[in-house]
């Protein structure tokens, strides 16, 4: 399945719109303000890349044809080191639905270095940054069957925590000839303030591809080769995901949204999303 933005955060602003709506209003009635949605990330090694959109009311009909035309194309979007900054181009890229993504050409990710995105659009500029922070070294990786199953299991993981500094990782796994990407694990997004310099064993559950069909099957199977990506991030990309994912899976139901916000990094009017950096480390496990 190709990776659809859009889905991911089209919605996020009716989890606020309906909350504490009361039975008495017309929902049909309510007014809405589309915005606009970033969804940007730069990894060590690899080129900056944007995806933008406008997000649509809850209420809107949704299809291939409708998505497109939410994306936005016509934006002029630039990355700058603090030395170095790069125009991004809008390059087709089948890998995503809609297949429009702004990349860097020359650009690529360096650990520990700070990273400005300036989006200017319609005469409104849009800003963030992120920070590549050093990648992760897990100490050891292993899958156990789960009892009554006999052919499926988890995977986990164990990391030292380096000390003295708050860390903050998001992990992802790809399945070989099923996945044709890198998926976030179920709830992804951890902090250290319960293991910080300490030696923490965690459970890698294997993520949904698609957030509007979240299924229940978070095994791994015998047979599986599986691709881990291990990455460190830094607060505010860490705050964006921790509370996109808290609605998500938690709640699940705009209708029964907590009502908390989610922490965008991105500066501007009317806008949502994030500009994240990743500081990755590349593992493979062959399930036996």
């Amino acid at each position: 399945m190709k990776r659809c933005y859009v889905f991911l955060l089209f919605a996020l602003p009716a989890l606020g719109l309906l909350h504490g709506c009361t039975p008495e209003t017309d929902l049909d009635e309510l007014d809405y303000t589309p915005k606009l949605v970033v969804d940007g990330a730069i990894e060590n090694r690899q080129p900056p890349r944007v995806v933008l959109s406008h997000s649509a009311s809850y209420f809107d009909n949704i299809d291939s044809a409708s998505i497109r035309k939410l994306m936005e194309t016509t934006a002029k979007v630039t990355v700058s080191d603090g030395e170095h900054q790069e125009v991004l181009t809008l390059q087709p890229n089948r890998g995503f639905f809609p297949p429009y993504v702004y990349e860097a050409n020359t650009m690529r990710g360096e650990v520990g270095k700070t990273y400005t995105l300036t989006i200017d659009l319609k005469g409104k500029r849009y800003t963030a940054t992120t920070t590549i922070p050093t990648p992760p070294s897990l100490d050891s990786l292993w899958f156990e069957l789960t009892p009554g199953k006999d052919s499926l299991g988890y995977l986990y993981g164990r990391l030292s925590d380096p000390p003295d500094v708050a860390n903050y990782y998001r992990v992802f796994t790809q399945r070989q000839t099923t996945d044709d990407r890198y998926i976030p694990m179920y709830q992804s997004a951890v902090g250290d303030q319960y293991f910080n310099g300490k030696q923490f064993t965690f459970t890698i559950l294997r993520g949904p591809d698609d957030f509007t069909n979240i299924v229940d099957d978070l095994y791994f199977s015998r047979g599986d080769t599986v691709f881990i990506k291990a990455c460190s991030i830094d607060r505010s990309h860490f705050d964006f995901w921790r509370t996109l994912e808290r609605e998500l899976y938690v709640v699940g139901n705009p209708f029964a949204s907590s009502g908390n916000d989610i922490l965008s990094n991105i500066k501007g009017d009317n806008v949502l999303g994030v500009w994240g950096g990743y500081g990755s480390t590349y593992y493979r496990t062959i399930i036996r």
